[in-house]
């Protein structure tokens, strides 16, 4: 009779460790097939591009990303608009930015009569330690006349856009932005 108890023990101790590695087994699987493309946009398996599931994740990473994980922004500088005319004689070429805090968003809107020009949007930090002419372009167009979209200042800078007349004509450039700069003026006059 003893032996009959053990020998239940024992098949049960075994059962319990295959029960044990078979489980850790389906987690692992369901992680690494489920979890990580769902939520995480990673697929080591490749099973979840398959069923739909690493793009799920992925444009979950990128929506946390933009938003960063806020959804309402507090701002100590006071909320300003301008909309600003610009000529532009042929062939000149010109500046005009924005002093914005980190963090700090800009809506903008230009629109050029008269003609196409080039223009690069970029920035330039004036606070913290950046290597001397440090600069960063965010849009260039060899040629446009129009240009709208919203922006948000990776560093304490002044941040706008350089204009270049590509024509024979006058160019007038109708600028308009709206956020929380404290200046916007064009720059070198």
């Amino acid at each position: 009779m003893t032996t009959d108890v053990s020998q239940a023990a024992s098949m049960t101790r075994k059962q319990l460790i295959v029960s044990t590695v078979v489980a850790i087994a389906v987690a692992a699987l369901v992680l690494f097939v489920v979890v990580l493309p769902a939520e995480y946009g990673q697929d080591p398996t490749r099973i979840g591009r398959l069923i739909g599931l690493q793009q799920m994740g992925e444009a979950k990473v990128t929506a946390e990303a933009q938003v960063g994980g806020e959804i309402a922004h507090a701002h100590d500088r006071k909320y300003r608009t301008a909309t600003i005319e610009i000529n532009v004689k042929p062939k000149e070429e010109l500046e005009y930015k924005a002093v914005l805090a980190k963090g700090e968003p800009l809506l903008y809107a230009w629109k050029a009569a008269g003609g196409s020009v080039y223009f690069e949007f970029h920035g330039e930090p004036t606070e913290g330690k950046w290597p001397k002419g440090y600069f960063r372009s965010y849009e260039i167009q060899e040629k446009s006349d129009a240009a709208q979209g919203s922006f948000t200042a990776p560093f304490t800078g002044q941040h706008g856009w350089y204009w270049r007349n590509l024509t024979e004509e006058p160019v007038t450039i109708t600028l308009e932005v709206a956020g929380y700069y404290t200046k916007i003026s064009r720059i070198g006059s």
